[in-house]
């Protein structure tokens, strides 16, 4: 089916039972500035502007407990027993963070991989990535970067701004196992979801209708749409989505550092083609964490922090990895596919160090595995922030400063 705006996908369903009287989204158009294409999805408001949006509990949280007290007693001395204790229950890990989680079920579900705008400048602060669990961030277009940022164990209310999908999205909902976010595409990009069978796993504005991506009115139209994890998991069920029990095994974690061969690396400076789209991570020792800095556009390279509109506290993570990969792009418009298999040089940033290493694919709905130069590479538990550039480009080491500049594209048939 052919929608108003030029754009394909399945129309909405109509639920068998009555839903709750939501106003109807209206068409998606697209606002064509120069060789930036920004979807202006127009579709009902969330509720007021100025309220606060839920975060709800992260899994890897306990839940707080009241205080305990006691009543002193005599002192027991007790006999050791001979009687071996109970073996410890082992911790239930989430594979793309290392971190412990309470509750099996917020791993064995649909990863949501959300695709969140970064440019034009009025869409930052974005709402919800550091409550992510992985994020991934790649050149699109235009000179612009995009967040394809996977959910997995953590709820949340608002993420955003939500913005188009493209080809480079495929193999990597196909590696991680996830439904794709987005608020429109091109047909040519439909089309080639469709080829690649992943036109099922779709979540777009009006599939599911609000709440699930709905609009806050206080942003311009381009960047107005947010999505709401919970709602995204029920029009999921409805729409009978393939769901499951994603395999996300493959990346290794340790908490303590491991022998890095690449010197420092307490900055990490990744220049995505233009001076638009400036990506830069610095290491803070107080709690090694790796910070995000964006570009301003202002003169002399300024850069400012990059912050969570939720927590109004800046984007932080644990491991910082670059991954080299082949970017083809295939006619005049600037549209790339992603060659995303076999593997191909990767580096590794953690606790301030650096090292050379390389990726792995093995199988294509399987996620990244990633090796140093003594096996597979340990990483820091907790959230890890992959940059993919092109196989071509190249780096500069300044002291513990790294710069990577985006190389040139191929063109292929």
């Amino acid at each position: 089916m052919m929608k108003p705006d030029g754009f394909r996908g399945r129309p909405p369903l109509e639920l068998a039972s009555p839903k709750p009287a939501f106003r109807r989204n209206r068409p998606c158009r697209w606002l064509v500035f120069g060789l930036l294409l920004a979807a202006a999805c127009n579709i009902p408001a969330a509720g007021t502007t100025d309220s606060t949006p839920t975060v709800f509990p992260p899994a890897d949280t306990p839940p707080a407990t009241a205080p305990r007290t006691s009543t002193p007693g005599p002192t027991v001395d007790i006999e050791p027993s001979a009687t071996p204790s109970p073996a410890a229950t082992p911790a239930i890990i989430n594979p793309l963070t290392g971190l412990p989680v309470s509750d099996i079920s917020s791993i064995q579900r649909w990863p949501l991989a959300m695709k969140v705008s970064s440019y034009p400048r009025t869409a930052r602060p974005q709402a919800g990535l550091s409550f992510a669990d992985l994020l991934i961030e790649f050149y699109q277009e235009a000179g612009m970067t995009r967040w394809h940022a996977v959910f997995l164990s953590r709820d949340v209310e608002k993420i955003g701004p939500i913005r188009s999908g493209r080809k480079i999205d495929v193999p990597l909902m196909n590696a991680y196992q996830s439904l794709l976010v987005f608020c429109a595409e091109y047909s040519a990009t439909w089309d080639f979801m469709q080829f690649a069978g992943v036109d099922d796993r779709l979540l777009y504005v009006g599939h599911p209708e609000c709440p699930g991506l709905c609009r806050d009115e206080s942003q311009i139209p381009i960047n107005g749409i947010y999505a709401n994890t919970v709602e995204l998991r029920k029009a999921a069920e409805y729409y009978q989505m393939p769901n499951p029990v994603p395999d996300l095994a493959g990346m290794s974690f340790r908490q303590e550092p491991p022998a890095m061969n690449g010197g420092a690396g307490t900055t990490v400076r990744v220049r995505f083609v233009s001076d638009n789209a400036i990506a830069e991570w610095r290491y803070n020792p107080e709690d090694g964490k790796y910070y995000r800095w964006s570009e301003t556009g202002k003169a002399n390279a300024d850069m400012a922090p990059q912050t969570d509109r939720l927590t109004q506290e800046q984007l932080s993570v644990s491991n910082v990895i670059v991954v080299y990969a082949n970017y083809v792009r295939r006619q005049a418009r600037e549209i790339y596919e992603l060659e995303l298999f076999g593997g191909g040089k990767a580096m590794f940033f953690r606790d301030g160090q650096a090292e050379s290493g390389f990726w792995r694919l093995p199988k294509i709905d399987h996620p990244l595995q990633f090796f140093g130069q003594d096996g597979p590479f340990l990483l820091k538990p907790g959230v890890t922030w992959i940059g993919i550039v092109e196989d071509t480009s190249t780096e500069v080491q300044d002291g513990g400063t790294w710069k990577i500049e985006f190389g040139k594209t191929g063109v292929g048939e």
